[in-house]
């Protein structure tokens, strides 16, 4: 067996970074979870997880798809609206860690235990997970009706549309559920895994719009019998067995996804009330399907995931599970028929989306039915992963390469001569052709590159001398041959106006798990210079082997996490050259460096800046610490004054990242930044003190800070100066703030803006000429002073509000001339609804607001 990585069948080339920082459009969620974490070592190794495993923390697959439980819980708490509401996210993210990982598991850990531990909640695809650690017994706490009582009047008094979450609550009297069932906003009551019919009862007159009880696995008749006549919508993501047609007809109702994870068995009737779901449906629990059954959830209208079914009874089936993403890993058996229909599927050609098959099922027929005519212009182009270790024949791997599939086998770690072979036949025979995505090879387990035909045949360069490539996240170690090639492939000849020729350096050079470079390696591999060179598992290297990456590229990522003073000038000679987009130093995981080693790093990099006096040009390379371009890295816990004075001097881009503290005294020594970008991020710099955020509205240089609260007037001043927008993440700002930063002369955009209670920023609104529309997607109050002043604007209005109980808000935003849309809307007074209703200038959600009751003195 000769191990091999990957093979590109068209411009093919090898060695871009797999990197998947951003998890989904609701990844606060996690973050949060992950901010939440006690020790801060365990902190820094999940957030270096997340940025591996990509949307596999909620979903099965890495490009989405159905939702594994810890998803599913997310999806009940969130939804897609959600996707700008950072602050929502961050709160459900909080909620979640008190939700139980497994309901039907006794001993269960919740989601927050996992995330203790250093675990994230990933299901993989080919095998059971690893056991849950086992959780020792909550001890219940007793709710009286007294408690129950404060509870809805305290978190009424919060706002009469808020969320009241019993978390450690395992048993209701009937008495107290009575004096739950008058809170009228959302109710998660998490710990509850038995219902008696006296408190099922009770909860039936619930003034609630939803009911959470994510703990209960198993309802007696009468149980369900009482909770189907609920009016609120009802939440039971733990049912292992669902017997009652009306229970099930009004979880059906439900207007968000729906989604039972340990549900193992379904009749044909309740497949049929169940398929109604007017949004998709998934069933992980289900595994064996009677062809009765899957004829009835083929009738759903929605998207359909059965991601651990073991066959396919029939082609409506088959249809209907290839009408979106198709994650099916678990298949014993697949026919040519069904495997057919998949590649046309909706979405499987997309970053979002794509095909999840085991390896074992891909017979040479089915492998034959992915690529009939793959020439034709109508074939289509389409994501495949095969899962497991195969075996798969060498008849069948042939005809997988003549398909157009962007193919992906997670769990082959090396292939025979024999499919070495054939590789090298269908790098050779596959032609490109304009306009058609040609197919590719992707083995992102392989631990060893050995492959001649990868560096000789499959690594090409397009007519630019540029390469193409994909992932190598798993190599740990690259022969001499292989690093040879690669170290012979040419640069780019680029020919000037004047008709001469320069050699410009090309390719990226990318080995995510690669922990040793031996000397003999470095040295083939550095025959040429590289555009990019990505080691961000490299830790213990010599000064000399970063001296040398260094001179040989523009972009140098390495995951050193201290530096030690006899490395710290070892990057002197990194290249700046302007037309290669300047130079990168970007080192993820540093988390220890000394004042000297900081001073020597500035003195060796430091190479002037030449003003041209609309803007200043550093020549130094821009300087990553603690993070990987702005994302999460290890970071810096803190600061110390003495490293920040250091780094003050450095006359380039700075950025830091991972900030946990940001000492007063650390601000003030960057207060005197020399270069011409500083970019500070972590959870310090979130929210300044009075102190800190005066010294850095000091910096002459641009400034961008994540900042979620800003209520300093000197900062905002600062921000107001520059040509650069960084408040990309502003939440709320002081009255004093907002009329600071009302002087910036550009666009205008608070897109995360929670409070708009600032008339003068209202008006700031207003007079932008750079945006056609007002949009505050995150909105979750603003006064009918500021609502009239941006409906007299003329220009459309998006506003993110969950709540509306202001009939005045509601009568100035009905003035407007243009739309008023709010998608978001969940609750709101009889009156405001009437207004919304009537005035014709609303847009609303197509669930209707649910009807806040008249709440009494």
């Amino acid at each position: 067996m000769r191990p091999s990585c990957i093979l590109l069948l068209g411009i093919l080339t090898l060695g871009i970074s797999q990197k998947a920082n951003a998890i989904c459009g609701l990844d606060d969620a996690a973050t949060e979870m992950v901010r939440i974490v006690k020790n801060p070592e365990v902190r820094v190794n999940l957030n270096q997880k997340l940025a591996g495993v990509g949307c596999t923390v909620c979903h099965l697959a890495r490009f989405g798809g159905p939702r594994n439980a810890f998803g599913t819980a997310v999806n009940t708490l969130l939804s897609l609206k959600d996707r700008e509401d950072s602050f929502r996210q961050r709160d459900a993210g909080r909620r979640m860690a008190s939700i139980l990982v497994d309901p039907s598991l006794p001993g269960s850990p919740t989601f927050g235990d996992l995330f203790q531990n250093g675990r994230l909640p990933v299901q993989p695809l080919t095998s059971d997970p690893d056991p849950l650690p086992h959780a020792p017994p909550a001890e219940s706490e007793n709710l009286t009706v007294e408690d129950a009582m404060r509870l809805v009047r305290e978190t009424h008094a919060k706002s009469p549309w808020e969320i009241l979450q019993l978390s450690k609550c395992h048993e209701l009297s009937p008495p107290a559920a009575a004096a739950l069932a008058d809170f009228s906003g959302e109710m998660l009551i998490l710990g509850l895994k038995n219902l008696t019919p006296d408190v099922a009862n009770a909860l039936i007159s619930s003034k609630a719009a939803t009911v959470w009880l994510p703990s209960l696995t198993s309802l007696s008749p009468e149980v369900a019998a009482s909770l189907a006549k609920m009016p609120a919508h009802l939440v039971l993501t733990g049912l292992t067995a669902l017997d009652s047609i009306p229970l099930a007809e009004k979880l059906a109702s439900s207007p968000g996804a729906l989604s039972f994870p340990y549900l193992k068995n379904l009749s044909p009737e309740i497949a049929t009330v169940l398929a109604r779901s007017r949004k998709s449906l998934t069933l992980a629990g289900l595994t064996s399907v009677p062809s009765d059954v899957q004829d009835k959830l083929a009738r759903s209208p929605g998207t359909l995931y059965l991601p651990n079914l073991l066959s396919i009874e029939g082609t409506a089936i088959a249809a209907k599970l290839a009408s979106g993403s198709v994650v099916l890993p678990k298949l014993e058996k697949l026919s040519a028929e069904h495997a057919a229909l998949f590649p046309s599927a909706k979405g499987v050609a997309s970053f979002f989306g794509g095909i999840v098959l085991p390896l074992s099922a891909i017979t040479p027929e089915v492998a034959a039915a992915f690529a009939p005519d793959p020439n034709a212009p109508t074939a289509p182009f389409f994501n495949l992963t095969l899962v497991g270790t195969g075996p798969v024949s060498d008849e069948a791997f042939k005809a997988l390469l003549r398909s157009r599939a962007g193919l992906i086998l997670p769990n082959i770690e090396s292939l025979s001569s024999t499919q070495n072979r054939i590789l090298s036949d269908a790098a050779t025979e596959k032609k490109s052709q304009p306009g058609l995505p040609m197919a590719s090879l992707s083995l992102p387990s392989a631990k060893v590159l050995d492959s001649l035909i990868l560096a000789e045949r499959s690594v090409a360069t397009g007519n630019n001398g540029t390469l193409f490539s994909q992932g190598n996240r798993g190599i740990v170690s690259i022969s001499d041959k292989v690093a040879a090639a690669l170290g012979a492939l040419p640069d780019t000849v680029q020919k000037l106006s004047d008709g001469s020729e320069t050699i410009l350096p090309n390719g990226n050079l990318s080995f995510p798990s690669l922990t040793s470079l031996p000397p003999v390696t470095l040295q083939l591999l550095l025959r040429k210079r590289w555009l990019d060179i990505s080691l961000p598992s490299l830790d213990n290297i010599s000064p000399e082997t970063i001296r040398s990456l260094a001179r040989n590229t523009f972009r140098l990522t390495l995951g050193i996490t201290s530096l030690p003073e006899a490395s710290a000038d070892a990057f002197a000679e990194t290249p700046t050259d302007q037309s290669m987009g300047g130079g990168f130093i970007v080192l993820p995981k540093l988390r220890n460096l000394s004042p000297k080693a900081a001073r020597i790093l500035v003195n060796s990099l430091n190479r002037g800046i030449e003003n041209l006096g609309y803007t200043r040009i550093s020549k130094s390379p821009k300087l990553y610490l603690g993070g990987d371009f702005g994302s999460s890295g290890a970071g810096f816990t803190t600061l110390d004054p003495d490293v920040a004075s250091e780094l003050a001097r450095y006359q380039g881009y700075l950025s830091i990242s991972g900030l946990e503290e940001l000492p007063d005294a650390s601000a003030a020594a960057l207060s005197s930044f020399a270069g011409t970008y500083l970019s500070l991020s972590g959870p310090a710099v979130e929210k300044l003190s009075q102190p800190a955020a005066a010294y850095l509205a000091r910096i002459p240089g641009i400034l961008q800070l994540p900042l979620k609260d800003l209520d300093s007037g000197p900062l905002a001043e600062k921000f107001a100066q520059q040509t650069n927008w960084t408040l990309f993440a502003l939440e709320t700002i002081s009255t004093d703030a907002a009329i600071a930063l009302t002087k910036y002369k550009y666009f205008f955009g608070l897109r995360k803006l929670r409070i708009l209670d600032s008339p003068d920023l209202a008006r700031r609104y207003v007079s932008d000429e750079s945006s056609g529309g007002i949009t505050l997607p995150m909105l979750e109050s603003i006064t009918p002073e500021t609502a009239a002043i941006i409906a007299n604007s003329n220009k459309p209005l998006f506003l993110g509000l969950t709540l509306l109980d202001s009939t005045e808000v509601a009568a100035a935003l009905a003035k407007s001339q243009q739309s008023v849309e709010l998608p978001r809307l969940r609750a709101a007074t009889p009156e405001v609804i009437r207004i919304l209703t009537t005035s014709g200038r609303f847009k609303l959600s197509a669930d209707p607001p649910f009807p806040l009751p008249t709440q009494s003195n």
